[in-house]
């Protein structure tokens, strides 16, 4: 039989080695988080491309977010309702990183530790983040890198091969089933910016591995799905009015020649 002070003592010695591994974990977990979790998904700073984490280890069970962590898709199809809310409000499920449980319980422990505290003072308010501006001189870019008349400067393939794209000029691709016309839409401006910068995708984290886009081109593109979404400047809603201008001083013009015939 063990004795009570040998088991207290050990015990006591096992709390320790978990007290003082936690903070190594949360400072492993802020790498991890920066590098595979920060493009989509902020701590204090608003949604994004994914929801705002700040106080997530609070909100859901440790088990559950080392699945939605470690196999979202796995969680989807379980049909977790949680994982279903996620994918209504945002679009899509979050992609498979290929990150392991003992990685996903690190970024955790930065969650549910100083991880919420420095960014809830770091991270910039959704409200203060700056809109993406729309020119036509954007546009123009946007639409050259998208269809590929223009070449990314890392090398990374066209939009245009993959996904299907509503708007005048281009015929978009079939591989992916998302119409990055209404993923301006659904994202938001931060929640797209995001996903282009993180490009975490299955077969775009393949494709643009070692290939990321720049600021500019970013910003080009950003433009472009901004005036897809809002049907400004470039978009069709600014070609139909001029078309139907030119049919009505057509069929003005029209209509005053036959009253001269017909006098």
């Amino acid at each position: 039989m063990t004795h009570p002070s040998r088991f207290l003592s050990c015990f006591t010695a096992l709390l320790v080695l978990l007290t003082s591994s936690f903070p190594v974990w949360a400072d492993q977990g802020k790498d991890l988080f920066d590098k595979q979790c920060a493009g989509c998904h902020s701590i204090g700073g608003g949604d994004g491309g994914g929801p705002d984490l700040k106080g997530v280890a609070e909100k859901r069970p440790a088990d559950w977010l080392v699945r939605v962590i470690v196999e979202p898709d796995k969680l989807t199809a379980a049909k977790d309702p949680v994982q279903a809310e996620l994918v209504k409000n945002f679009g899509f499920e979050m992609p498979n990183l290929g990150i392991s449980a003992d990685d996903a319980k690190k970024v955790i422990a930065y969650l549910a530790g100083a991880g919420g505290a420095a960014a809830s003072t770091s991270s910039t308010p959704a409200a203060e983040k700056s809109e993406t501006a729309v020119t036509p001189e954007l546009i123009a870019q946007g639409k050259a890198l998208f269809t590929g008349s223009s070449r990314f400067a890392k090398g990374g393939a066209p939009c245009l091969s993959c996904h299907p794209f509503t708007y005048p000029g281009i015929a978009g691709g079939n591989l992916s089933n998302a119409d990055l016309s209404a993923s301006y839409k659904k994202m938001g401006d931060s929640g797209m910016k995001g996903a282009l910068k993180a490009l975490k995708f299955p077969i775009m984290k393949k494709i643009y591995a070692d290939r990321p886009l720049t600021d500019d081109e970013i910003t080009a593109l950003m433009a472009l799905f901004k005036d897809s979404a809002t049907q400004k400047g470039g978009g069709g809603s600014a070609a139909f009015p001029l078309t139907g201008g030119i049919l009505f001083v057509v069929l003005l013009l029209t209509l005053a020649l036959y009253k001269r015939r017909i006098r």
